[in-house]
């Protein structure tokens, strides 16, 4: 039998250029779907989604080590992510095409007393985690771990 949990948020429009999420007792913000401009003061959806996937990647790595009891000294992920078709969300005159995010590469440097068990963690979550098993199957996908002293 599968299991299924549902996720419920709030998305409530309080200013011209702002969507507030509010979920349990929690809120956030979040800007324009796309921003170009690195002086606004919202953090665009885009962002968000390239944020949260490498949150899932971080906090993830650290749920499982904590449940195996490995320890990890530190751990840091570098998120990029590569839109196609931009412009044609800006409707620029004669661009074509659907904006949609092509790739997203994750780079997570981990600092642990263990390389190869915590080499092995790795694999065994990123097979587990949500977000990641969803884009692996709509997007190109790079999830590559780094090993720090």
């Amino acid at each position: 039998m599968t299991a299924i949990i549902v996720i419920s948020l709030r998305v409530t429009a309080p200013g011209p250029a702002d969507a507030r999420v509010s979920v349990g007792r929690r809120q956030f913000s979040i800007g324009r779907p796309v921003e170009f401009d690195d002086a606004s003061p919202h953090v665009a959806a885009l962002e968000y989604a390239l944020g949260a996937v490498g949150g899932e990647v971080v906090n993830g790595l650290r749920e499982f080590a904590r449940r195996r009891r490995l320890p990890i000294e530190a751990v840091e992920a570098l998120v990029t992510g590569e839109l196609q078709d931009g412009l044609a969300y800006l409707e620029v005159i004669g661009e074509t095409g659907r904006p949609r995010i092509r790739r997203i590469a994750i780079k997570v440097f981990v600092a642990s007393v263990d390389d190869r068990t915590t080499r092995v963690l790795f694999d065994e979550m990123i097979e587990r985690l949500p977000l990641v098993s969803t884009l692996r199957e709509a997007l190109d996908l790079d999830i590559e771990l780094v090993l720090t002293s």
